[in-house]
């Protein structure tokens, strides 16, 4: 319309100065009109008739915004699993799909651990490390060379594996490495803290732009049926497959919006209702109970046969972690039934089914927990004893302060070098991801892949409908994967300070539960008969992993300081206590006013105002934040 208007404004000028007949006022006036426009309209699109199209700004802008579409829809595809999730989002809902959207985020977090790990510990170990072989701790012993590559040494992670880099015992003790000098016991230590930290930094700044997010989108809850009939459809979808996803989760959203109104308006009978969750509630407590019971029962069991016998079959050595894996795949199941009699909206029903699985999961690991500990604290009292045992049997004589540093010697040079408490945590946590792993794809395949098979062939020929009715097909358990997720992070979470390798293994792990998880759901799975929206702002599960990570952080402190490091292996081997490196650098690397300093600031007289100082902060934007969400809550009542 605007090239038409120039045209026959064009056309009119020359029509005028072509015509040999007086011109009046009213022609006049006309013409510089039509002058006006013509001038208006080539200082817009940036030229006269002769000029080139893509000199013209209106030009420029429309070509630019075109461009700018295709960079995004560039990027899109360098993005992990995007058109993935969003191929499932617009069969399965947004519910479904905030467990992908949780794992790819969780998967970015371990490629920042595996970087942090592999740059400063790994890495300089091969490279500046003493080579294997080369020491005791790094050497396999003379009596189990024999059997360091049978089946059952290398599936309980010996022989071979125990010596390598995988554990925390293969890292040698010397402060500095290399002809840079590069201090690998220290680096050691404050990656295994700059874990926790980053995890922790990482998981409030994501919670923080949900929060706003949520904030930013709370609009879209007016109108609700209108925004999705008139203004969800996208008109530059310019294929058929797309179109039919685009389809599908329109579908998806009205019926989420559907089914919100439903239980909004839904009415119960509030004593049965009562009754039913006291019961429910009841059944989950015994539930609990007994699982707790049951990983006790076995650890407490593994010790006695590991005290009276010397050599232990294939399942008695893995019997602790192939139950810890039955009890986390079977709870899950019988919490979703007892869910059913207690009549929540399909949100609330999540979220306590989210809440007690993670109890249960919490409960397993620090029932294994205590167990390792128990296991560790022998480990150290029979190593103190061996080496006081040492020590008498060398004799150490008063009257020679050399003759005392010699013998310190032999005792560490003599003492038994399998004696490692910290590798046998990494051992445990590593061997728990790995039966982890294979029973999550046992289970896929048991309960989705084969139970849709046996529904897809055999209804014909079966006595009543198995679509319709038991068995049918499978629904994608949202509660339960994304606690699966939790839990398996704090196991990561929790042995990579024994283990710095976990992290990449969790990496590889992610990746094939993305790519195994999302072809059960679009092969096997249909979607729920109750679709819901997903949290806006999915701070639910963040809040879990939160939670997670910092009861994941307490063994592990607790170990660094309450137990002495390993006196035969490890960087820390010697020292007293695990920490005592950064005092030791401190103490030896830097200025002695340095050492005043962090005397200073680490003393109660400074530590106990900054805490004081923290609370009335924390207090004080509590209370910003109260206000602020009052004030959220009066302004958007006074838009409706």
């Amino acid at each position: 319309q605007i090239f038409q208007n120039i045209q026959f404004q064009k056309d009119l000028m020359a029509n005028i100065r072509c015509r040999p007949w007086p011109m009046g006022q009213k022609l006049r006036a006309l013409r510089r009109r039509a002058k006006e426009i013509v001038l208006k309209f080539e200082r817009e699109w940036g030229g006269g008739a002769g000029s080139n199209v893509f000199c013209n700004r209106t030009v420029r802008n429309k070509l630019w915004r075109k461009f700018a579409r295709l960079a995004c829809n560039f990027v899109v595809i360098f993005i992990p699993w995007e058109m993935r999730i969003k191929k499932i989002e617009s069969h399965f809902g947004s519910g479904v799909a905030s467990y992908f959207i949780f794992l790819r985020w969780l998967f970015g977090i371990n490629i920042v651990l595996t970087i942090m790990t592999g740059a400063f510990i790994v890495i300089p170990e091969l490279i500046a490390g003493q080579p294997f072989g080369s020491t005791a701790s790094k050497a396999i012993p003379k009596e189990h060379v024999a059997s360091a590559q049978d089946l059952d040494t290398v599936w309980s992670l010996g022989g071979y594996l125990q010596y390598s880099v995988l554990f925390y015992g293969y890292y040698g003790r010397e402060r500095r490495i290399g002809r840079a000098g590069y201090r690998l016991p220290l680096a050691y230590f404050l990656v295994g803290m700059a874990v926790f930290a980053y995890s922790f930094i990482i998981l409030l700044k994501k919670m923080a732009k949900n929060s706003r997010m949520s904030l930013a989108s709370a609009s879209n809850e007016n109108y609700t049926f209108c925004w999705r009939v008139f203004c969800a459809w996208d008109y530059l979808i310019g294929n058929p497959e797309a179109a039919e996803s685009k389809t599908a989760a329109i579908v998806n959203s009205i019926r989420e919006a559907i089914l919100e109104e439903q239980e909004k308006k839904k009415s119960k009978n509030l004593v049965v209702t009562i009754c039913l969750r006291i019961i429910a509630n009841i059944l989950v407590l015994l539930s609990l109970a007994g699982s707790i019971y049951l990983i006790y029962f076995v650890v407490d069991r593994s010790q006695k046969l590991e005290q009276s016998k010397k050599e232990l079959t294939l399942w008695e050595k893995n019997e602790v972690s192939v139950v810890v894996s039955l009890v986390t795949m079977l709870a899950p199941s019988a919490f979703d039934l007892i869910a059913s009699l207690e009549m929540y909206h399909p949100r609330t029903t999540l979220r306590f089914q989210l809440a007690r699985v993670l109890v249960l999961y919490l409960g397993n690991l620090y029932s294994l927990i205590i167990a390792l500990l128990d296991k560790v604290n022998s480990m150290s009292i029979v190593e103190e004893l061996q080496a006081m045992g040492l020590t008498q049997k060398i004799g150490i004589k008063e009257s020679s302060h050399g003759h005392r540093e010699a013998n310190r010697t032999t005792l560490h040079t003599q003492s038994p070098p399998d004696q490692c408490w910290e590798t046998y945590v990494g051992q445990e946590m590593l061997k728990l991801s790995i039966i982890d792993m294979l029973f999550t794809v046992a289970s896929i395949l048991l309960i989705d892949f084969f139970r849709g098979l046996f529904v897809r062939y055999l209804s014909d020929y079966w006595c009543w409908d198995l679509e319709s009715t038991f068995p049918e097909y499978g629904e994608f358990k949202i509660a339960e994967n994304v606690l699966h997720l939790v839990y398996n992070q704090g196991m990561i979470w929790m042995g990579a300070f024994f283990s710095p390798c976990l992290p990449a293994f969790n990496v590889l792990k992610l990746i094939g539960l993305m790519y195994l998880r999302s072809w059960a759901v679009l092969t096997c799975n249909v979607p729920h008969q109750q679709v819901f929206r997903a949290s806006r702002s999915n701070n639910f599960y963040l809040s879990m992993l939160l939670f997670m990570l910092f009861l994941c952080m307490l063994p592990t402190v607790f170990a660094i300081v309450r137990y002495k490091p390993s006196l035969n292996c490890g960087p820390f081997s010697g020292q007293e206590k695990i920490y005592d490196i950064v005092s030791e650098t401190i103490r030896n690397d830097f200025p002695a006013w340095f050492g005043t300093v962090v005397g200073y600031i680490s003393s109660p007289v400074v530590i106990l105002p900054a805490v004081l100082l923290l609370f009335m902060l924390i207090y004080y934007l509590q209370s910003i934040a109260r206000s602020l969400k009052l004030s959220n809550h009066q302004l958007r009542m006074q838009i409706q």
